[in-house]
Formats: structure tokens, sequence, C-alpha cells
């Protein structure tokens, strides 16, 4: 190992393409910087423990990442606790510092003149990253497309699929790919931030849609005759209930034109106490 690797004091950032920005363990300076480099990243890595990964891939037009600056001043640490927070191993966290021009990069070794260019035009001693490239030909024995990436997820299991969902949705909206857009277009899958509007049903959990709209509605009560009644108006619904963290919870709201008030707050309820009983019979 060269000493430039060990060296205290440096000032280190990492680029992030996937949803590092969604993990409290990772210790972060400041909030995230979105002029990181243009780097070619694609949805295509996966294994049986996690769903499809935005990972480098060389056939795919570049995307600009994320950076921040680490609260690591000591290279080694700072590439340990990322391959920790990444559930991988120290040989997949790639690496630069200006000391010596020591790196690590072999998904694509022709990005390091990016990366090497931008570290020094924003003033940083090193750079980490997650230098992982695709397994999908080798898993299954086609190119990457839009039709093998169409079928590959509609060939998953619920629960598989949900998975898959919930990471998708948690990448920031900047890393938009080709692939991403596909599951955006044919499955609908969007991180929230691209969504204009939503209303809090309780204190944690969280109705989006496109459009929504609080108004007063007159309603036949039973005995009661006609009340006006809150109604919400949902226009082109891909309507989710998620928690307060961004966590899709269930997708079991699909009126044609709306949903009573009353009726939105009392699913939202009977969610939380039927994850409530599940985790008190889990628990017992």
């Amino acid at each position: 190992m060269n000493k430039e690797y060990m060296v205290s004091n440096l000032k280190i950032a990492v680029i992030n393409w996937g949803s590092l920005d969604c993990k409290q363990d990772l210790k972060l300076k400041n909030p995230w910087n979105y002029d990181g480099p243009k780097l070619p990243i694609e949805f295509a890595h996966t294994s049986k423990k996690t769903p499809l990964k935005l990972v480098l891939y060389q056939k795919t037009p570049r995307v600009q990442t994320l950076w921040n600056i680490l609260n690591f001043s000591n290279l080694n640490e700072a590439i340990s606790a990322l391959a920790t927070i990444e559930t991988t191993s120290e040989k997949n966290i790639g690496y630069y510092t200006r000391l010596n021009d020591n790196y690590r990069c072999n998904a694509i070794p022709e990005i390091i003149e990016t990366i090497k260019k931008w570290t020094e035009d924003k003033g940083l001693d090193a750079v980490i990253w997650m230098d992982l490239g695709s397994n999908f030909f080798e898993k299954f024995g086609t190119e990457l497309s839009e039709d093998s990436i169409y079928q590959y997820i509609n060939g998953l299991e619920i629960n598989e699929k949900t998975s898959e969902k919930e990471y998708v949705t948690k990448i920031h909206p900047q890393i938009d790919t080709p692939m991403r857009c596909l599951m955006r277009i044919k499955f609908g899958w969007r991180n929230l931030t691209e969504y204009q509007q939503g209303f809090w049903l309780n204190k944690n959990i969280f109705l989006v849609a496109d459009k929504i709209e609080l108004k007063k509605v007159k309603r036949e009560e039973y005995g009661q005759g006609t009340q006006d009644t809150d109604m919400l108006i949902l226009t082109n619904a891909l309507e989710m209930l998620v928690d307060r963290d961004g966590k899709i919870l269930g997708e079991t709201l699909k009126p044609r034109y709306g949903i009573w008030l009353d009726a939105a707050n009392q699913a939202a309820n009977q969610y939380e106490s039927n994850q409530m009983q599940k985790n008190r019979t889990h628990n017992g």
C-alpha cells in the first residue's frame, strides 16, 4: 500500500450517483453539491441480495453526479467507511489522490482523467467513489437494453419489484439515465421530488400525486342529509402512501376522481395500525 493512501489531513470528497444522499450514517460536512464530474452511469448491476443498481457503464450517456466533502481526513478511513455503507469490499471503492497521482479506477479506467481534472478544479486533495461496473450480460446472457430491462423488471417477484421500485425512486432526479427514463414511463417509478403536490394524512403518512387539491364537496350522509365534506381531488393520479423518510408504504388509494379526506385518513391510520400489529407479532 502506498504511503499516499494512508496520509491524513486531506480534504476528501465522495462522488454520489446512487442513494447515498438517503443514508444518514455517511459522515458529511455539507449539503450535497450538484456539480460533480459527468460520468457514464446506468442501472446495470444486480445480485441476489440487491435490486438492479446504478453503476459505471460505458455504453451510456454521461450524467452530472453529486458530491460532498467527507468528515474524514484520512483516505484509508474514508474508503473503509464507504465500503461498509455500500456493503462491498474496499477493492470496489475507487479513489484518486493528488499526492503523487495515486489512484484506483478499474471499472472504466478512462474516466480517471475526468475525475482528476474535476478534483483539481474543485481544489480537493482526494476523492472516492463506488468503482463497480456492469454484470448484466454475465447474469442474463443479453446486452443491457430497453427490452432486456423491461423483461427483467416484469419477471421480478412482487417483493423484488417493490425493492427495485424503492431503490429507483430514492435516486436523486438529477441522475436521469436512459433506463431510469424507461422505468418512469413504463412503470410510473418517479422520485418523490418529481411530484408537484401532496397532502399529509396524519403526522407520519403523506399522499403524493401529480396534482392534489382539497375541496368542499356535497356528500349525502346517512340520516343527516347533505353536508359539505372535505374531498381530495386527484388529477392524473399516481398516488402513493409514503412515510417521512420517503419510503413507499403502499399504493392502496386508487380513486378515479378523488377520495373523501376522512376515508384517506382512515386508510392511513389503518395502515399504521396494521404495521404495529405486524411488528408486535414479529417481535413476540
